[in-house]
């Protein structure tokens, strides 16, 4: 997750994924950078626990 200053259509939060990557961005106007940390501690433990999958083609 990375916060900026500001997003498009003044939206709050974005998922952005290319291949091979997924990124949340925030906006500083509306997300606390606690909020940030606490979301990406969920993020991180949902991953770690196969909740939470990603499956590009061409990759393992």
């Amino acid at each position: 997750m990375e916060l900026r200053d500001t997003l498009p259509g003044d939206r709050a939060v974005i998922g952005v994924e290319q291949e091979g990557e997924f990124m949340w961005l925030a906006s500083k106007k509306y997300v606390h950078p606690k909020a940030v940390a606490e979301f990406e501690d969920q993020l991180r433990r949902i991953v770690e626990q196969g909740w939470w999958v990603q499956n590009w083609p061409g990759r393992s």
